[in-house]
């Protein structure tokens, strides 16, 4: 599942990745800049606008758009490395809008705001205004915003969703001998934890996605067999880590990278506070999690 809005502290201790519980005001130390609030529903602050452009001199001087995507995807990566990791980010209001937070990243805007920025290099669009679109397209379901349950909240659904928008491919499909269970019902058996699920109305919306996404068939490698079907994953590919806690489907998102023949990942840590290169190998990562069972493995096609 994507983590941003889970509270539960079981999440807390177990993962790299999942909601902090804290107030974000309280941890943000950068000055309050007035939001700008743009007529197609944008969330943004010049500070965001500022680190695209940034990394998007950066891509032109380095002539990204030539490369591959698994070269664009972490030349961007790395741009990001040292952002510090905060939750909930994308929980503002209680009408549904694009919140675009390039200072403040979780695993999940991590690895969107990756994918958004590589495809507008790729594709040489890479006006800000094509950036939004480009993460809206990502974010929700059929690439339109339709209030809180649009919003592509497991990351089963955000997969095959993608997959189906013609972004990606879940490529771990031609390799994973398993088959995933896709059962969820954690959002509608716990609104509490949703500020925006008081409303009961987007509870029962949400049963419904949940049946839905429940219904899905994937296959997954289990983390013993990670290092067998290592060959068949490129850098920049998108890694979504399993969960065995019932409800949820997965609870981490992050991108692979291999250094010196061993296979990493770039993610933006809990643990670590911030974006980082791991100090482990996928494996020896996956190995030490108790409630991780096996990856799921999609890429930019």
């Amino acid at each position: 599942m994507r983590t941003l809005n889970i509270l539960l502290p079981i999440l807390i201790i177990g993962f790299s990745c999942q909601t902090s519980s804290q107030n974000n005001d309280a941890k943000n130390d950068l000055p309050v800049i007035q939001t700008i609030l743009k007529a197609n529903k944008y969330a943004v602050d010049s500070a965001d606008i500022a680190i695209y452009n940034k990394i998007i001199t950066f891509a032109k001087d380095s002539s990204l758009e030539t490369k591959s995507y698994s070269e664009i995807e972490i030349a961007v990566a790395n741009q990001l490395l040292g952002t510090p990791y905060v939750g909930k980010t994308l929980e503002k209001d209680s009408i549904e809008s694009l919140v675009i937070n390039l200072r403040e990243l979780d695993c999940t805007t991590f690895v969107e705001n990756v994918l958004a920025i590589s495809m507008c290099i790729k594709n040489k669009s890479t006006s800000f205004e094509e950036y939004c679109e480009a993460l809206l397209k990502l974010r929700y379901r059929e690439g339109k915003i339709d209030q809180y349950p649009s919003r592509l909240h497991y990351t089963t659904d955000w997969l095959l969703d993608n997959q189906k928008k013609g972004i990606i491919e879940i490529v771990s499909e031609m390799f994973g001998s398993d088959n995933f269970d896709a059962s969820v019902n954690f959002m509608s058996t716990h609104p509490q934890f949703y500020k925006q699920l008081s409303n009961n109305q987007f509870v029962n919306q949400m049963k419904e996605h949940e049946i839905r996404i429940s219904a899905s068939k994937l296959k997954f490698v289990q983390k013993s067999k990670i290092n067998e079907v290592s060959k068949f994953i490129k850098d920049g590919d998108m890694i979504a880590i399993s969960t065995t806690i019932p409800g949820l489907d997965f609870s981490h998102m992050a991108l692979a990278e291999w250094k010196n023949g061993r296979l990493y990942f770039i993610n933006a840590s809990s643990r670590e506070k911030k974006v980082v290169l791991s100090d482990k190998t996928l494996f020896d990562y996956m190995a030490g999690m108790k409630n991780n069972d096996g990856i799921v493995v999609a890429r930019l096609k």
